[in-house]
């Protein structure tokens, strides 16, 4: 579908720009989807639409080698104007209270002068920009500012070595000891272990460690303002930190989420419509996720196959809209991974994984 001349109108008036000064040169410069090697006269982009976007880069060195991805995100306001700027010391960007005010007032008041060197965002065809608001359309600016304090940037590990302790310290997670995090993210943190109240009976602990409902609606009520979008919200942005920047923290956080609402009968009885969102946002997802990912990370310990058997057998007949949605995922996952979900009905040992298909 291409771009119709009111939409584009519309985005000249309302989209917002991000200017870039003293880019080095190959530097793999990207929003959302899109990433372009950039040249010389390279300014920016304009024409962004109003929202949350991801702007990352990495520079390549003399003898032609990619570095680590870098990026932030931003929540673009209509009519925006972001000024960054290129520090060769850091190879990172210097952000707004590093510049001069003055001079990006000025860089402001004279954004015509460097249109001719901004690229528009790229919106024709729009399966790119559609992909990412379906990724991120319940991402508020708050959740931005309270989980990426430091100007919505996201950190990753530097080295390949920490990658690998960082795995081992998520194994000893499992043990009780405490895992390592990427500096600058705030994930909303939670246990899903300790699913029930401090308070709480021997009885309670037993129901609310095998239904995590208590421990869903204390983060809903706590965290949330009581709206499931926002949780979602949050989840979403774990995912594309995850997808991305190959960020490690958001990756735990997703499967957190994953885990917490795929074990919740009881909240489902009361609030089948949250359910459904959530499977609309996880569905979007593993849309997006690399076959090769899914089948070594997501599969590992058929994770996502464990969870969605969970949903599935707690969705109750009377149930119906919650029960198309479901079929729905699992026909999706039939055609996109060749996997098949056992039915929720039959008692499945854990040997009894998912099956791959062949088509």
């Amino acid at each position: 579908m291409d771009m119709d001349q009111e939409t584009a109108n519309a985005l000249f008036e309302k989209g917002a720009c991000l200017l870039f000064f003293n880019a080095p040169p190959n530097l793999e410069f990207g929003i959302d989807y899109n990433a372009w090697t950039i040249g010389p006269l390279f300014k920016g982009i304009k024409m962004i639409p109003p929202g949350l976007h991801f702007v990352y880069f990495s520079a390549t060195s003399k003898e032609g080698v990619q570095g680590m991805r870098t990026g932030f995100f931003h929540y673009f306001e209509s009519k925006e104007i972001l000024v960054r700027e290129w520090n060769p010391q850091t190879e990172d960007l210097r952000d707004e209270t590093e510049l001069d005010p003055d001079q990006i007032e000025r860089y402001k008041i004279n954004i015509r002068d460097f249109d001719r060197n901004m690229g528009p965002y790229p919106l024709v065809p729009s399966t790119h920009y559609d992909k990412w608001t379906k990724l991120t359309n319940y991402i508020t600016p708050g959740l931005v500012r309270r989980i990426l304090p430091n100007n919505g940037k996201v950190s990753h590990l530097p080295s390949k070595t920490s990658q690998e302790e960082n795995l081992l310290s998520v194994k000893d997670k499992r043990r009780g000891k405490t895992i390592e995090k990427e500096e600058g993210m705030e994930f909303t943190p939670f246990d899903i272990r300790q699913s029930f109240p401090k308070s709480a009976t021997g009885d309670e602990i037993t129901r609310w460690s095998l239904d995590k409902s208590w421990l869903a609606r204390d983060l809903l009520s706590r965290v949330y303002g009581n709206n499931h979008k926002i949780l979602l919200g949050e989840m979403q942005l774990a995912f594309v930190c995850l997808l991305m920047a190959q960020n490690f923290s958001g990756f735990n956080q997703w499967k957190q989420f994953v885990h917490l609402l795929c074990s919740c009968p009881d909240l489902m009885q009361s609030d089948p419509h949250i359910f459904i969102d959530f499977i609309d946002v996880l569905q979007a997802q593993l849309d997006e996720c690399p076959e090769d990912f899914f089948r070594d990370i997501l599969s590992e310990n058929n994770f996502v196959a464990h969870m969605l058997q969970n949903l599935g057998r707690d969705i109750l007949p009377q149930q119906e809209a919650l029960k198309s949605r479901f079929d729905k995922l699992r026909q999706f996952l039939t055609n996109r991974f060749k996997w098949e979900l056992p039915e929720s009905d039959e008692e499945e040992d854990d040997e009894d994984a998912p099956v791959v298909v062949e088509m």
